[in-house]
């Protein structure tokens, strides 16, 4: 039966390309989408947009802001400063005079404006102590206790294969029951000596290996072209996402059940990947959540997820217990849905 769900997989071009290529091409599009501020292959660098009526003053904070990452860009007015802003041409805005440093930026940028906020303050700081020529006698220094180290898109890669291997697995496993239901091949099937469960766990096996074998290669073009450095414990990887590509495939064979349309079914599913895909911390941390995100991001099991990935890769704290729990809970409940759902599902189909 798995000889013959590899067959059938490999036959499915669509199903096959959504499993392999879903994590890797999402992985490029929002790597080099953010690249600039992953401090990857280019540095970080702030654009300010600077008017100021002085020669002086403007040669002064030039060198003071030098290698600082902090580029200005010098205007002739305010005017062409609102303008260099509102294009988006610039982050923020700097009007500079002898007496005072005001800062200008869009508060349509909503949570952005709190990085703003602290943009401000640090910029503040070092054109001061530039100016003044004082030493900063408190520095801090940065102590790396491990050999990853972690950059935005190495915060991102870990999300993009979760959210990758949950979508691909609910779609992928609610499609093919889908429309073996609509289609009446299990209705066929129920008739023959085939255990639901067994056949359903064949199917699943099938893209647990193509899925492995996608995760890994996202970790690896991750790495080769963004520069992400992971301390990665690979058995606790394969492990870990083995336990989450079964529990994706037990939601998808859950959903199936609901209805015989597959229109109806790929809804419930599309409805499903969104709310994890907005309400979890995939994409950004947890600590800037609202509280109301933080109460629907512990029931979404995609949170867990992304937070065991990032905790295989070296880049998040988690105590062993509780990674252990949630892999074992992955790991049974997803294949207890699918043994289970499988073979009430071919007695549904008996009827």
């Amino acid at each position: 039966m798995i000889y013959k769900s590899f067959a059938m997989l490999f036959r499915d071009r669509q199903a096959l390309l959504m499993f392999f290529l879903l994590p890797i091409v999402l992985m490029f599009i929002l790597g080099f989408v953010i690249e600039g501020l992953s401090g990857s292959k280019t540095a970080v660098n702030v654009k300010i947009g600077a008017f100021t009526t002085s020669p002086e003053l403007e040669k002064m904070i030039t060198q003071a802001a030098s290698g600082s990452g902090v580029d200005f860009e010098f205007v002739d007015s305010e005017e062409a400063l609102n303008h260099l802003l509102l294009a988006g041409n610039v982050q923020m805005g700097a009007i500079f005079d002898q007496n005072s440093l005001t800062f200008i930026y869009n508060q349509s940028f909503g949570q952005y404006n709190n990085y703003l906020k602290i943009l401000q303050n640090v910029i503040a700081e070092s054109i001061i102590s530039g100016l003044s020529n004082v030493k900063n006698y408190i520095q801090i220094k940065s102590i790396s206790v491990k050999s990853g180290s972690l950059t935005v898109i190495g915060f991102i890669v870990p999300g993009v294969i979760a959210i990758s291997i949950t979508i691909a697995g609910m779609f992928g496993m609610a499609i093919i029951a889908g429309n073996y239901r609509q289609n009446a091949v299990l209705k066929r099937l129920s008739v023959t000596p085939i255990n639901g469960g067994a056949f359903f766990l064949s199917l699943a096996f099938a893209r647990l290996v193509i899925s492995l074998l996608a995760s890994v290669l996202t970790i690896l073009f991750s790495e080769w072209i963004f520069s992400t450095s992971y301390n990665v414990n690979w058995t606790m990887f394969l492990i870990f996402v083995s336990g989450g590509i079964f529990l994706s495939l037990g939601i998808g064979l859950l959903i199936s059940m609901i209805s015989r349309d597959l229109w109806t079914v790929l809804n419930i599913t599309t409805i499903l990947s969104v709310t994890m895909m907005l309400f979890s911390d995939v994409f950004f941390p947890y600590s800037i959540m609202p509280d109301y995100m933080r109460i629907i991001s512990r029931i979404l099991p995609i949170s867990y997820f992304a937070q065991g990935l990032r905790y295989t890769l070296g880049i998040e704290a988690m105590y062993m217990n509780d990674f252990i729990i949630i892999t074992s809970a992955f790991i049974l409940i997803g294949l207890g849905m699918i043994s289970i759902g499988g073979t009430l599902m071919m007695k549904m189909e008996r009827r």
